[in-house]
């Protein structure tokens, strides 16, 4: 079972904000509201994806890279890992 499921609430707890956030911009560039709104709208957005992606991350260093016993697979899930960010930041 994936740690994802553990934690399943407290991460759709953020997914909803996350959607949230997203309609509230969608709505405020549909309503032509002033841009520095929009400007702190997507602002938001961002935030809460971020702290979506960070809550992913933190799970994901202590169930399989930092808690792994076996060396070769704490070796790939790191390489594993460093790959995703590495497409996450370009």
């Amino acid at each position: 079972m994936s740690h994802v499921s553990h934690d399943r609430s407290r991460l759709q707890t953020r997914v909803r904000r996350l959607k949230g956030q997203v309609e509230a911009l969608d709505r405020a560039i549909a309503e032509s509201t002033d841009c520095l709104a929009v400007l702190t709208q997507a602002a938001a957005v961002r935030g809460a994806a971020q702290s979506l992606m960070l809550a992913l991350l933190d799970d994901h260093l202590r169930e399989h890279v930092v808690t792994e016993d076996d060396a070769d697979a704490r070796q790939a899930e790191g390489e594993a890992l460093a790959g995703m960010l590495r497409s996450y930041f370009k």
